[in-house]
Formats: C-alpha cells, sequence, structure tokens
C-alpha cells in the first residue's frame, strides 16, 4: 500500500473527511494528502502551519515526559486533527466535520499514521 492509497482510505472511512494528509512538521510541509478537487494548495499550508505551531505549543507547556501526541483544533467551521508519530516530526491531520467524535477518530488516525511511517 502507498502512502496515497492510505489516506485515501482512511479518507473514506471517516465521514465527512475532508481532508486526510501525511507531513513533517520540522519542514512545515505537507508531504501528501488526499482531498477533493475543492481543497486549495493554500489550504493544506495552512493546516501544515497550525500543525506546527500546534506541537510547539504543545512541546512548550509539556512536561519532561514528552508532551502531546495529538492536537484538536476547531474552527467555526470544522474539526482539525493533528495527530504525531511518537519521537518523529511526522504527523497526520484530518481536516472534519464538527460533528466527529475524536475518540472515534483518535485510533483510527494513529493506525493510519503508523502504516504511514512504516512506509516511509
Amino acid at each position: 500500500m502507498t502512502v496515497s492509497d492510505c489516506l485515501d482510505t482512511l479518507r473514506a472511512e471517516i465521514p465527512g473527511c475532508q481532508v486526510a494528509a501525511f507531513g513533517d512538521a520540522k519542514a512545515r510541509l505537507i508531504l501528501k494528502a488526499s482531498h477533493d478537487a475543492t481543497v486549495q494548495r493554500e489550504v493544506l499550508d495552512g493546516l501544515c502551519a497550525d500543525a506546527a505551531r500546534c506541537f510547539t505549543m504543545a512541546q512548550s507547556l509539556a512536561d519532561h515526559t514528552g508532551g502531546s501526541a495529538h492536537n484538536i483544533t476547531l474552527t467555526d467551521r470544522e474539526m482539525r486533527i493533528y495527530l504525531r508519530a511518537n519521537g518523529r516530526e511526522d504527523f497526520l491531520c484530518l481536516l472534519c466535520p464538527l460533528e466527529s467524535d475524536p475518540i472515534q477518530l483518535l485510533p483510527i488516525g494513529f493506525q493510519a499514521l503508523a502504516q504511514l511511517v512504516e512506509i516511509e
């Protein structure tokens, strides 16, 4: 399975998911993304910048145990879930409807992220 295949499968598995993107927080770069044609590159760039800010802020607030491996950001239109691979700069971003249940999405996302890190 390729990175693209994994992201496409993940996005299809989550109802209403607009974007499933794999990126590098340190480089501030989306490496691959699954989305429909209406999502512009600027949106992906914004998600990447938001992920980097979230992880930097979480790291600065965390104790010496390493901090959070995920962040959730809510806007007036959507839920953004950022998951980071343990000890790595790799992250997964999911852009979902506000009514999405993060408790259900986090395990699905972490499982996909583990596959993506393996593929890379």
